[in-house]
Formats: structure tokens, sequence, C-alpha cells
């Protein structure tokens, strides 16, 4: 990886990205808690809603999947194989993303940029429901480059969302 982060965070630091039908969204690094060195705080440009982000030691933790409910997203030193369940409520649902590491260090080209060095993780949703854990079938992969963050998440339903450009601070 040669050191590079897989989520660079830096104040200012943006990445748009184009959605499956046409549209585009950014998110951006507002600024970093001084109260708090490795919080961060963004917004998406959709939500227009703060989500924080920080960095303990090679993990990255968010609450964008439940506010206040931080939940390992990655780290810089995972390997293929690795895996870990991201757990929050959603709608009022008990609910788990079970993430693995599918692949590392693969190349792809995405939206006219070729890409090395790629982390890719897979997501699979799942819901408690009595006590019971059920898959929803519903997949998602996350491509990550080091250096540059998020270039492209594609799902079982075919709704891919490509990193088109991005602006890096720090």
């Amino acid at each position: 990886m040669g050191g590079e982060a897989y989520y660079p965070l830096a104040p200012g630091n943006t990445w748009t990205y184009r959605l499956s039908d046409g549209g585009s969204f950014t998110n951006t690094v507002k600024s970093e808690d001084p109260a708090v060195p490795g919080r961060f705080t963004m917004v998406n440009s959709i939500l227009q809603k703060d989500q924080f982000i920080r960095r303990e030691g090679t993990s990255y933790l968010t609450d964008s999947f439940e506010a206040g409910n931080f939940q390992v997203l990655l780290r810089d030193d995972i390997q293929a194989g690795d895996a870990w369940d991201i757990t929050f409520k959603a709608n009022g649902l008990d609910s788990i993303l079970s993430m693995k590491v599918k692949e590392k260090g693969v190349s792809k080209e995405i939206a006219g940029h070729t890409f090395t060095g790629l982390l890719v993780l897979e997501g699979e949703s799942k819901v408690v429901v009595s006590g019971n854990t059920m898959s929803i079938n519903f997949f998602t992969q996350y491509y990550y480059a080091p250096g540059v963050g998020l270039v492209l998440t594609t799902t079982n339903s075919g709704s891919p969302m490509e990193l088109v450009s991005w602006k890096l601070e720090g």
C-alpha cells in the first residue's frame, strides 16, 4: 500500500460521485474536532447532515449508519479474508452489515481513471427479527484506493456509484 491511507481525512477533502441515474453528490470533510484529534465532521451534499468519522490507529470508525453509534468502517492494515459486523438500528430494526475483504491489491478503471492497489470490501445486509438474524440478500461492494478513498460502490441490484472527481488537501 506504500503507507497511503485508504481513507485520507483532512478538512477540505472532497469526493464527488456519479449515481446510476446520472445524478451526483459530494462528500466533504468540513472540519477536525480540536478537542478530539482524528475526529472529523463530514457532510454529504444530498443529506445535508453532519456525520462523523474518526481514525483510531489504523481503524476508521463512523456513525454514518446510526448517529452516535461509532462502528469500524475499514482499516488500513486489513487483509484479504478479514471480516467484521457493523451493527446499527435502521427504521427501528436491528440491522447488521456483515463486511468481508474480498480482494486487496487489484486494479480497475473507474470513470476514466485507473486505480491500483484497490481494497474490495463486500457488505451483506441483514436484519434481526424476533432474535433471528436474516439476510435480506442485498450485497454491496466498496472499492477503496490507497491515497484517494472510496472510488466505487456497486450492489447486486446493479446500482453503481463512481468517483468522478476529488480534491485532497492533506
